[in-house]
């Protein structure tokens, strides 16, 4: 239930910002409102797009915690702890770090429920690994399991994986830093010509009338739309690299 709560809120808010976005299109490009029916439409890869944008902040913020508590299970084992007793340690540490709510630590605390009824650390950190995209995950949790299996020095081995898995996650962290100016001023070429136009119509209002409640005008205006919004995918996906 909490889950489909949040869902449905998440779909409310962008349904509401996408109707906002859709009357001021009828506005700036029509001046009047008989236009909402025939951009109602936009609703649907505004709603797709706001979905993949909050999937993309997610798996970062999903990585990051997962980043921090290898490294927080790497210092636990170090210490002397048992896996069981590393992994409740390093879930409360990590609450620490993170006290906004997040899938890891979710991850985490039910893998610990799951512990107490004497499920084996290792079924469940794969059946959490195959509950995951992510490469880092599966390979760590594959060495995990193998080390345990081996009877190796599990210290030394999570110690060495975890280490290399935190600088891959910094090396693409810093590739995501370098391309945040390119993503930020895409962001604004995007806002540019909506606010140019408002300018417009707002400071000199005169040089739009040929544009709005003529057919000629309709359909300059749904063309300069449409090449907006081609120009906005475009930017899009030019500044979208898979890290």
């Amino acid at each position: 239930m909490p889950e489909f709560g949040r869902i449905r809120k998440e779909f409310c808010l962008d349904v509401l910002k996408g109707l906002f976005l859709i009357l001021a299109f009828s506005w700036l490009f029509y001046d009047s409102f008989y236009a909402i029916p025939f951009l109602l439409p936009i609703l649907v890869p505004w709603r797709r797009e706001c979905r993949a944008s909050r999937r993309q902040r997610e798996e970062e913020q999903f990585q990051k915690s997962f980043r921090e508590w290898i490294l927080l299970l790497s210092s636990s084992l170090s210490a002397g702890y048992s896996v069981e007793n590393a992994m409740a340690q390093s879930c409360e540490e990590l609450s620490m770090m993170f006290p906004r709510e997040d899938r890891m630590r979710g991850e985490l605390r039910s893998m610990l429920a799951k512990m107490e009824n004497q499920q084996s650390p290792e079924v469940l950190l794969q059946e959490f690994a195959d509950r995951q995209s992510s490469e880092e995950v599966k390979s760590f949790v594959e060495v995990f399991c193998t080390a345990r299996k081996s009877g190796g020095s599990l210290n030394a081995i999570i110690r060495s994986t975890a280490s290399q898995m935190a600088e891959i996650m910094d090396t693409r962290r810093e590739i995501r830093t370098l391309l945040a100016s390119k993503i930020y001023e895409q962001k604004i070429m995007t806002v540019m010509p909506a606010a140019v136009l408002l300018y417009v119509r707002i400071g000199s209002g005169a040089f739009l009338e040929g544009l709005y409640h003529t057919p000629g005008g309709v359909l300059v205006a749904s063309v300069c739309l449409l090449l907006y919004f081609g120009a906005y995918l475009l930017g899009k996906r030019m500044v979208q690299f898979e890290i």
